[in-house]
């Protein structure tokens, strides 16, 4: 309907809601029956109100909203969030998708105009400072810490959202506000998966524990489970120069770590654990994500500071719905850009079976 269709609509059921008042005091209709149709109209109105909305409220040229999506999935046509101003609203959906889980809160996040932007990503690295006399030549160069940049380049990932006819209907008074969580959820599963355990092949996230320099692999003292000596090993060797570090392990592993049967100080390691989840201080990170093999050469824990891994997001996202004959939903196919990989992968290390 255009505006002056839904302006009239509306004119209807004002005029109906006050009929049914009207009836209310002529005492023609039972109270029960006139509350009951007193709800149903008001939710049409809500439902016509969002739509002039739509219609009537200004846009700011260059600036696509979420208000915009909602109304193309309304109107089934195809949409493609990008440019300057949208970057603000990829912005407020990655603020959703690091809430999803801790990992995905303390990693660094860059930004880029569209999807065939090489995302520049800064090492946050700089040279340690050394003491030397006034007037002081001939100063080396710290070739280990480097203020330098490398490149994310963001791939495609999708997925099919399905919208039933009644949503799109008769729930459009709150479409607009459930839109970021629904990409979040979307996206967020895919993006914690490949920063844990990406390959980095193709178009693959490189995964932290796929990733751990050899010389930056602790081997456990035994082989199978990895006991609480091992864990404690792994938080100490980050414990005093890697900032803000944490352990990511799976809950499995976890639990294994917790049955060691070795008496003593590791039982105090463990009531640490249980009662702060840290480990000499070292925040200690669950997931299912995280592999639980202990087959020897497996990587079982990694821990550094994640501000050491970047996520690279291109600020678009395409929308584009899709129709299957005798099929009343509608299938929105959104697809985000992004990739992952860690800055310095030197700053991470990794507890691996023997």
């Amino acid at each position: 309907m255009n505006l002056e269709e839904l302006k009239a609509k509306r004119a209807e059921i004002m005029a109906r809601m006050k009929g049914l008042k009207d009836g209310i005091q002529k005492r023609s209709i039972t109270a029960a029956y006139a509350k009951e149709e007193l709800e149903r109209l008001r939710t049409e109105r809500t439902v016509i109100d969002q739509q002039i909305a739509l219609i009537t409220t200004p846009r700011t040229e260059g600036v696509t909203s979420w208000r915009d999506i909602a109304s193309a999935m309304i109107e089934k046509r195809a949409i493609t969030l990008n440019g300057t101003g949208s970057i603000n609203q990829i912005k407020e959906l990655v603020k959703i998708i690091k809430k999803k889980t801790p990992v995905l809160d303390l990693v660094r996040y860059f930004y880029g105009p569209n999807a065939s932007t090489n995302i520049p990503v800064w090492n946050p690295t700089v040279a340690k400072p050394g003491n030397y006399a006034e007037g002081a030549t001939n100063i080396p160069k710290d070739t280990n810490a480097v203020l330098s940049a490398s490149t994310i380049t963001p791939y495609a990932y999708v997925s099919l959202l399905q919208v039933s006819a009644e949503t799109l209907m008769l729930g459009q008074a709150n479409l607009e506000a459930e839109l970021p969580e629904i990409f979040a959820d979307a996206f967020a599963d895919a993006m914690h998966e490949g920063l844990l355990i990406g390959d980095g092949l193709g178009r693959n996230m490189a995964g932290l524990f796929p990733a751990i320099p050899a010389g930056n692999q602790i081997a456990c003292g035994a082989a199978g489970t990895p006991l609480m000596a091992d864990i404690v090993k792994l938080a100490l060797t980050i414990q005093d120069k890697k900032g803000e570090g944490v352990i990511i392990l799976n809950q499995n592993i976890y639990t294994g770590i917790m049955a060691d049967p070795t008496t003593g100080v590791a039982d105090l390691y463990k009531e640490e654990l249980i009662r702060s989840k840290t480990v000499e201080g070292i925040k200690v990170i669950l997931t299912s994500d995280a592999p639980n093999s202990i087959t020897a050469g497996s990587v079982v824990a990694v821990a550094g500071d994640l501000k050491y891994y970047g996520v690279g997001v291109a600020s678009e996202i395409l929308i584009e719905p899709k129709k299957q004959v005798g099929d009343t939903n509608t299938y929105f196919e959104a697809s985000m850009w992004f990739n992952g990989k860690a800055i310095i992968a030197d700053n991470f290390f990794g507890l691996v079976t023997v």
